[in-house]
């Protein structure tokens, strides 16, 4: 993911101030351009977003979480990931990626990567398994990627063949991914989310929209 133009999805009637310095921010880091979208009053505003995003050919688009709607709608259609942030503003020290070790899981990890690097942030991956028994905690590492696992005996966790960190957990992958956003103080929250929604009514869908509308931090979410 390369940032070349953000489009910053704000209404000039509204307080959004904490929105457009994250824009400017990430934009000055990147050496990327910046663009307001012009709407049409009598239009839909997530359509009229995402239209400008593909107008532009932005490669982020950048929105508060409210008005709710118009939130959901622009996530759904946009074609590029989207970074939602809070009234305050958003920090980006630390990165969490949340990933499940499909073919979409590099896309969400590279974005984190992307964002993450601008401003020298810490990057993060947690990966949540549904399995039985109590639920633990271990950091393994991102070769689940590559499909390069190996089980640690006797433990119940898995290690994984390359370097980079991933904190594995065990049980409902929204508890678990939140809990893991407050406990390690994260400020930046990345995850796939389908365009449409769920594309066949699997359970991924609905963990991006619960993670969407529960995060207590800023959200980026990854079309796929």
């Amino acid at each position: 993911m390369r940032i070349r133009k953000i489009l910053v999805a704000v209404d000039p009637a509204l307080p959004h101030g904490g929105t457009l310095r994250t824009a400017v921010q990430l934009a000055t880091a990147a050496e990327a351009q910046i663009a307001v979208p012009w709407r049409d009053p009598q239009g839909v505003p997530a359509v009229e977003i995402v239209r400008a995003a593909d107008r532009e050919r932005a490669d982020l688009i950048v929105l508060p979480r409210d008005p709710r709607n118009t939130l959901e709608g622009t996530v759904q259609r946009a074609r590029v990931p989207c970074l939602v942030v809070a009234p305050g503003g958003a920090g980006l020290g630390r990165v969490l990626a949340a990933i499940d070790g499909g073919p979409d899981s590099g896309d969400v990890l590279g974005a984190a990567r992307a964002i993450g690097q601008l401003p020298g942030s810490e990057v993060l991956s947690v990966r949540v398994e549904r399995w039985s028994g109590c639920a633990t905690a271990s950091l393994a590492s991102a070769g689940e990627l590559s499909g390069r696992w190996g089980e640690t005996a006797g433990s119940g966790t898995t290690t994984l063949s390359l370097a980079d960190p991933v904190i594995v957990r065990q049980g409902d992958p929204v508890a678990e991914i939140l809990n893991v956003v407050r406990d390690m103080g994260i400020e930046l929250l990345v995850f796939g989310h389908h365009r449409g929604g769920p594309t066949n009514g699997q359970e991924t869908g609905s963990i991006a929209a619960r993670l969407l509308a529960r995060a207590p931090c800023a959200v980026l979410t990854v079309p796929i």
